[in-house]
């Protein structure tokens, strides 16, 4: 997870050491360490929620912060469920030190009140979702990502009996790496503490354009009824997508860990659209001898820069 680029590219380095100092002061342990532990094995899910949320907000926020080193600007941030908060950051709205100090809050107010949850990638028609009443008797709609691609989200208990019912359907499905179930009832035990924490967000305008997920709009201040709305309600990724091809082509540029949202770019794309998706950092990369420096501008510098 980021061990090269933390080795030997320097923006992303010092971002993430500076994001480090803040998390251990919140959590009481440092969050470099415990990711890059060398005893650690890779096969284990990686959904301890005190470190996996601000692992992944703390990566993402650093991969922008490379990319900016290397001369790649947006001209819009996207964020998806706790990439909002990512999204927010570089647009300037929230500070990553308020939101590192938010997500400490929020996992252990979740591990105080809510009982352990899960969520499931189905690659199938969203719509399979309302005809099939053991999907919708068992999890809510948690994520609409493309034409044969959602995820769903309850209780532990529901998901077992989800993937049960739909591998014997010969549906595929994924577990996501997560303790709780969000986008879904299973988090509402925590809502109104959380709520609470995000009334002091101390939120501000953006200063670079800012798409939510949520709204599949843009969004002018992201204040703690949108925050709460992030948390609760579905991710509307595919109508995001969209809502942005109505204005012209873009270039998506995916911070994400796993490279997902890129690929999911690939299958909403039309055949007339001239825009393209490319991810900084997957499971599979092949960078690992090139210096990040190299690779970060010379892979996602658009062909016409050239």
């Amino acid at each position: 997870m980021g061990k090269t680029l933390f080795e030997r590219d320097d923006a992303f380095r010092g971002s993430l050491e500076w994001l480090n100092r803040i998390v251990e002061a919140e959590i009481g342990a440092s969050l470099i360490d415990y990711v890059f532990d060398p005893g650690k094995n890779p096969a284990m899910p990686f959904d301890d929620t005190r470190y996996s949320n601000q692992a992944v907000f703390c990566f993402e926020y650093a991969l922008t912060q490379s990319l900016l080193a290397h001369g790649v600007y947006p001209d819009c941030v996207l964020g998806a469920s706790l990439g909002e908060l990512v999204a927010a950051c570089v647009a300037g709205s929230l500070s990553p030190r308020t939101c590192i100090a938010m997500l400490a809050d929020s996992a252990r107010t979740m591990a105080r009140t809510c009982r352990p949850g899960g969520m499931l990638a189905v690659l199938a028609s969203p719509g399979l979702f309302d005809r099939d009443a053991v999907l919708s008797g068992n999890a809510e709609l948690a994520s609409i990502s493309f034409d044969q691609h959602f995820v769903v989200a309850g209780t532990a208990a529901g998901m077992d009996v989800i993937e049960t019912h739909l591998s014997a359907r010969g549906v595929p499905t994924a577990r996501l790496p997560v303790e709780y179930g969000f986008h879904s009832a299973a988090i509402d035990p925590a809502r109104e503490s959380l709520r609470r924490q995000f009334a002091d967000i101390g939120a501000s305008r953006p200063i670079v354009a800012l798409l939510s997920c949520e709204k599949a709009d843009f969004v002018d201040r992201p204040d703690a009824a949108h925050l709460d709305a992030v948390l609760r309600r579905p991710i509307q990724f595919k109508r995001a997508i969209e809502r942005l091809e109505q204005q012209g082509d873009y270039w998506y540029v995916d911070v994400s860990l796993s490279g997902t949202l890129a690929t999911y770019c690939k299958h909403l794309l039309g055949p007339y659209s001239r825009s393209s998706s490319v991810a900084v950092a997957t499971p599979f990369s092949r960078h690992e001898s090139l210096d990040p420096a190299h690779w970060l501008v010379a892979k996602y510098m658009p062909p016409t820069a050239a």
